[in-house]
């Protein structure tokens, strides 16, 4: 008998628990995170929380750490990861249960504000007693409702309406949902036509087809800027909609190919038709993810789309969560891009919950089905290597220091790629389409040797570790002791590195005694 009254008190929690499971379960195989992992670790998480009895003590800290796989140096005051990311899984939630899973009896919720799930029963419409009719006489037409001189109309009757408090609530609901719809409605005009106002479009000529190189500033008007690798950047051209949006200039952005980088961009639903001969072609889109207000309220996040020659690439896009936080340069890839018969390129931004933009975009000529070498060395400027090849002044990275190194390699033939060192604990974020890629890392030992006497022989004075898309790649590394002594070059290689669902591959170099440090880096796609 108390066996039996225990399985009669415990039973219905048990079931309960385990239809949450099941839900989760379901949530996480229906496909809506196949693109947005980060979105699932994230649930996943906070559920296991709540099962454990533990959804008081979801913080924003243990979800970067633990589910994010931010490190433990992680402050959120800085990185907004956190807050970003439940709003992408808020919407994608709502969503889900708007669609497929809208027959469901349990829902899952993050409430606003909150991070802990919640599991909300809802009952099947099919359960819900039929209901009663409402006389037509007391609801308003639609014609009533839509044209303005008439809104008098939809007010409460003067004499008291049949029927018991079911039907009274059914008028109510009635009106007040016809009332929300006709105030929606007149908003939509009112942006579309304000939209249609501030439409710009470029009068330029189509007829001449861009370079092989060929890059612009979106929103930008003036003479053409060439950056610290001598690259020109053109002003603004061959688009259609959207307006000129200046940043602001006062932000500091990480990951700017060039301090004096101009932060313009081109802002609403817009297009462009580029000119371009026959071939094959990748083209980089940047965005500078500025601050807009608080990263906590969603309308300060992005949501469009982006389509290249009428095909969706970029759906749902919201480059501000995929750069992982606010005043960062993110970029996205895209290969193997052709002209369409009309001989133009064509790129189609879409508003979805938000504005689209984009600051720059790059049309680079490449072979069918590969992507340009990336080639990065710690340096002020670029540099050409004994065998031509073009290396691009310190780019793409997020903290640490770049420094001059005068007492260089002994091998005259890499000496330019080691003049200067990129140290501390950073990361580069290198955009990339789909892939499988070779990565070369340079390292030398140019500060501790026999100038310290401390460290004399400089083994052992550095350590670190680097991370490739959070895989470790060099664990415990000591460059004075892998190169066999200070000032001697040695190049670690990784094949078969794959871009995150982010398109970057993400290197990230933690120190461990003293800082990290890396002299170059080289990405290319394997065969």
């Amino acid at each position: 008998m108390i066996h039996s009254s225990i399985l009669e008190v415990m039973s219905p929690v048990s079931t309960k628990l385990d239809q949450e499971r099941a839900e989760l379960d379901a949530v996480l195989q229906s496909g809506i995170f196949a693109r947005a992992p980060n979105l699932a670790s994230f649930l996943k998480y906070v559920c296991e929380r709540h099962f454990e009895g533990e959804a008081d003590n979801v913080k924003e800290y243990c979800i970067a750490v633990e589910a994010l796989n931010r490190q433990s140096d992680f402050d959120p005051k800085q990185d907004s990861i956190v807050r970003v990311e439940a709003h992408r899984l808020r919407k994608r939630l709502a969503e889900y249960y708007a669609a497929a899973g809208a027959s469901h009896s349990i829902h899952i919720e993050i409430p606003n504000g909150q991070y802990s799930p919640k599991f909300r029963e809802v009952r099947n419409a099919l359960d819900l007693p039929a209901p009663v009719p409402v006389p037509a006489a007391i609801v308003p037409t639609t014609t009533q409702i839509f044209t303005p001189p008439q809104r008098a109309l939809i007010q409460a009757p003067r004499a008291p309406l049949p029927g018991n408090r079911r039907t009274m609530y059914l008028v109510v609901s009635t009106l007040t949902f016809l009332l929300i719809f006709w105030f929606a409605e007149a908003r939509i005009h009112r942006t579309v036509a304000a939209s249609a106002e501030a439409r710009e479009v470029w009068h330029g000529s189509y007829l001449d087809p861009v370079p092989g190189e060929f890059r612009f500033l979106a929103g930008y008007r003036g003479n053409p800027f060439t950056d610290r690798q001598g690259r020109v950047w053109q002003p603004d051209s061959y688009f259609d909609g959207g307006v000129s949006v200046p940043s602001p200039a006062d932000q500091p952005i990480d990951g700017l190919p060039d301090p004096k980088f101009i932060r313009t961009r081109r802002e609403g639903s817009f297009r462009y038709a580029i000119p371009a001969r026959q071939g094959s072609y990748e083209v980089h889109l940047h965005f500078i993810c500025a601050r807009h207000g608080d990263l906590a309220d969603p309308a300060s996040l992005a949501s469009f789309r982006v389509s290249v020659n009428n095909h969706p690439v970029l759906d749902a896009f919201d480059p501000i969560s995929d750069a992982g936080g606010s005043n960062r340069l993110y970029s996205r890839v895209l290969r193997d891009v052709s002209p369409a018969s009309d001989g133009k390129i064509h790129l189609a931004f879409d508003q979805i919950a938000s504005p689209a933009f984009v600051n720059a975009i790059e049309v680079l000529s490449s072979e069918p089905g590969r992507v340009r070498p990336v080639r990065i060395v710690a340096a002020k400027s670029s540099v050409v290597d004994s065998d031509g090849s073009v290396w691009l002044a310190d780019e793409h990275a997020l903290g640490g220091v770049l420094v001059e190194r005068h007492d260089s390699i002994q091998d005259s033939r890499l000496k330019m790629l080691f003049a200067g060192e990129h140290y501390g604990n950073f990361s580069y974020r290198i955009p990339l389409p789909p892939g499988h890629y070779r990565v070369k890392l340079y390292f030398a030992e140019t500060f501790f040797g026999s100038k310290l006497p401390f460290a004399a022989d400089a083994t052992g004075a550095r350590l670190f570790n680097v991370f490739g898309n959070g895989m470790a790649l060099l664990h415990d590394f000591d460059v004075a002791k892998e190169a066999g002594g200070p000032n001697r070059a040695i190049v670690k290689v990784f094949e078969n590195v794959e871009p995150n669902a982010q398109g970057n591959i993400v290197l990230e170099f933690v120190p461990l005694r003293n800082y990290a440090e890396v002299n170059a880096i080289e990405v290319a796609q394997m065969n």
